[in-house]
């Protein structure tokens, strides 16, 4: 059913000087068209329409309809109802120049099925260089459209999930491009060194504009790295240096970066890099604008330094109070040995109630003496008249003496001194009350 064309097309010539004939005999060539699992379609570009005049079984697959039904159809029916001009227009083009062009046709089978096809167009010349027919290829191609359009629609979905992410995330989320990328195999210095000068913002959501007293995420996108991380702040040098040795992956990463106005915020950052042919191309990043926790950290710092050397000074104050009080200790005990003492031996020469001289003497004495320091002991567990008989009874006064001396009787003196021993438990222990206060 196809038309012949000139010589020079269909009938190629012998090589004689080789032995076998080029030419390709036609029943192999309707064999292969049969065989192959693409279809195949001619059209008769000199009729009206353009009909179909050839069809393989291939093209009753892909479209459900069979070769009789397809005969003498417009070639039109390759195309389906919904191509659009342009495509068309593509296809005229290609027959008038008589080039061959390829398009991505989606039609429906017989069954209403929607399929697509890769379909290519091979004008065929007579003998007068003019298009005589028209060959059409039938790559079918469904399942790889079905798998793209997934793809795509995933990759779609994943899009609006990270938008929403980079809109919604109350910590800073970017993109960095190093343009030209960084090289690892290059030296550490000059790898920092390209962080700084290669370094551009590509992405950014509003916490991120929001951390360098901007508004929003596109005011940040295509400004250089160094207008914010400066390489003439030490931590950030360090920084940089840091990402270099970890080959840009980097967690709680501290950075010191300056905002609009003028003020320098401490970065927590996390950072994940693009890496291909061992080039740094950019790096995903997060961060977290704890300048005011750092702040509080380093006066909590500053504040507990000011409370160790306060700690230190009133160590100090309290040896010096020790010093004093020992000096103190020191001049009263002189002055009652040599002064108050010596006095008091003059008056008992002179004096007839000698007991109470005696008595005046040792106390004075027990103030400076190791009893004086431990008495406070005793005092906080007697009442004031116990612990007036028990300093009588510690210096040597009977029961009589003592009741003389305070102007009570007797029996209450006894009184009191069972008193004292119960709270100072020595009852049943066999212990005197005399010398448990000289032991004391």
């Amino acid at each position: 059913m196809m038309r012949n064309t000139s010589d020079k097309q269909n009938n190629a010539p012998t090589r004689r000087d080789s032995g076998y004939k080029t030419a390709i005999p036609l029943e192999v060539l309707r064999q292969f068209a049969v065989a192959v699992p693409y279809g195949y379609v001619i059209s008769d570009y000199g009729q009206k329409h353009n009909p179909i005049i050839f069809v393989n079984p291939a093209v009753e697959k892909i479209t459900g309809y069979k070769v009789n039904e397809i005969l003498g159809k417009s070639c039109s029916f390759l195309l389906g109802k919904d191509n659009n001009q342009k495509l068309f227009k593509q296809l005229q083009d290609a027959v008038k120049k008589g080039q061959q062009t390829t398009v991505l046709v989606s039609n429906n089978k017989k069954d209403g099925t929607l399929y697509y096809t890769e379909l290519s167009l091979i004008p065929i010349n007579d003998q007068n260089e003019k298009v005589a027919y028209c060959v059409w290829s039938q790559k079918d191609i469904t399942d790889q459209v079905k798998t793209e359009e997934k793809m795509a629609r995933l990759i779609t979905e994943k899009e609006k999930r990270f938008a929403a992410l980079m809109e919604h995330a109350n910590e800073a989320i970017w993109r960095i491009d190093f343009k030209p990328p960084i090289s690892l195999d290059d030296p550490v210095a000059k790898q920092v060194k390209d962080i700084f000068s290669n370094g551009i913002f590509s992405e950014a959501n509003d916490a991120g504009a929001k951390i360098y007293g901007l508004t929003e995420g596109r005011e940040v996108v295509d400004r250089p790295l160094n207008e914010f991380f400066h390489d003439s702040v030490k931590e950030n040098v360090k920084a940089a240096t840091d990402m270099v040795r970890s080959k840009f992956k980097q967690k709680n990463l501290l950075s010191k970066e300056k905002a609009s106005d003028g003020k320098y915020k401490t970065i927590l950052n996390n950072l994940s890099p693009f890496i291909e042919d061992n080039k740094v191309f950019y790096i995903w990043g997060s961060g977290l604008d704890i300048s005011d926790l750092f702040e509080t950290q380093k006066q909590l710092s500053l504040s507990k330094k000011e409370l160790e050397n306060k700690n230190i000074a009133l160590r100090e104050l309290i040896v010096q109070i020790g010093h004093e009080k020992r000096e103190v200790e020191e001049r009263i005990k002189a002055n009652i040995e040599q002064v108050i003492l010596p006095s008091l031996e003059k008056i008992k020469l002179n004096c007839t109630e000698e007991i109470y001289v005696n008595q005046l003497s040792n106390d004075l004495k027990n103030l400076t003496s190791p009893f004086s320091q431990r008495v406070t002991n005793i005092r906080t567990k007697l009442s004031p008249r116990e612990f007036e008989v028990c300093n009588l009874v510690k210096n040597g006064f009977s029961n009589k003496e003592i009741a003389n001396f305070l102007n009570i009787a007797v029996h209450t003196v006894e009184k009191h001194r069972r008193m004292a021993r119960k709270k100072l438990g020595l009852v049943n222990k066999g212990i005197n009350l005399s010398s448990f206060l000289l032991s004391e």
